[in-house]
Formats: structure tokens, sequence, C-alpha cells
């Protein structure tokens, strides 16, 4: 499930603001090797540092809009594909066809899937954010979002990730030993 769609307390983990929920997720999981698009937000490689970070490079002869030139990069050896959808700083919306291609691969890997969300109510021009959460819902999928962009109330640094059940329990224990 998406980030805005009904969600089960449960497997909801907030934290303060969504870099805070990055650096919870990434103490919990440890990937090793993540595919991760670029450019994006600088934050996620500080949070990823002790990853292999391998870079998909958006093209800005495309608009930065993400291609099936990403399929090729997805392969077995890797944890994790990480996305900002829509895209951190470009503001490039991924298109519903390219996400299922992902989700497809990350099937067929055995793949995490970590999509930051954060931007999916500023989507404009008529164009609709698809989440890929939606299109994975048998996939470990972890969604990111928070308050500070949509609702420009970044001093309150409320910040979410929707994950497995596990995950968001062990956020929440690690939250009450940092």
């Amino acid at each position: 499930i998406g980030a805005r769609e009904g969600v089960n307390p449960d497997f909801l983990y907030c934290g303060n603001g969504a870099a805070d929920v990055l650096d919870r997720l990434a103490a919990v999981l440890k990937p090793r090797k993540v595919l991760l698009t670029a450019p994006t937000f600088a934050e996620y490689e500080r949070t990823l540092s002790g990853a292999e970070i391998r870079v998909h490079n958006l093209r800005e002869t495309d608009g930065f809009a993400l291609t099936e030139r990403i399929l090729d990069e997805i392969s077995p050896d890797l944890d994790a594909v990480y996305l900002c959808n829509p895209n951190n700083p470009t503001g490039a919306l991924y298109p519903k066809e390219v996400l299922q291609q992902i989700v497809d691969l990350a099937r067929e890997h055995q793949l995490m899937i970590f999509s930051d969300e954060i931007y999916d109510r500023l989507v404009m021009d008529g164009l609709e954010h698809i989440s890929i959460a939606s299109l994975a819902p048998d996939l470990f999928c972890v969604t990111f979002s928070g308050l500070s962009k949509s609702h420009m109330i970044a001093g309150w640094r409320v910040g979410w990730m929707v994950a497995p059940l596990e995950v968001a329990k062990a956020a929440a224990k690690l939250q009450g030993h940092m």
C-alpha cells in the first residue's frame, strides 16, 4: 500500500522528519548493495553509507524521466532499488509502466524497494502520482513521506514510513534506544 491509501497503523512508523525515518530504516536493514537514481536528494547517500551504491543517472534529454534504461541495471546481486517519486530535485514523475517493470524485476530477484514519495501531493499539470507500493503488495516495499513539503511545515519535522510490520516494529524499538 502507498503512503496515502488506507494504512494499518501497525505498519506505520513516525519519526522526526523523513530523513530521521531513513536513518532508522538503514539502521534496521543495513542493505549492502543499492541501486539509486540520480540526481536525487543528497541525504540518501549519507543514510546509505556503508552500502555499495550503484547510480542510475537520469538524463536531462529525457526530462529526467525514469525510463526502461533502469531495467538493465536491476540485477539479483542488489539488495534494494531506491526511488524518489516524484524525483527530488527534478520533479520528474515516474510512469506506471516503468514502475511495474521495476516491481516485476524486484519480484524475480527478491529485492527490496524503497520509495521516497514526499512530493506525491505536489503533482501538477493533471498528472497522477502512482505509489510503487500499490503495484507490489506482495513485496518488501517501504514508502516514505512527511509533512514538510506538501503542507509547508518543515519546522514540525514530521515524517513516516509505511513498511512491513517487522521493520516498523524494529524502527520503533531502535528509537527507544537512541
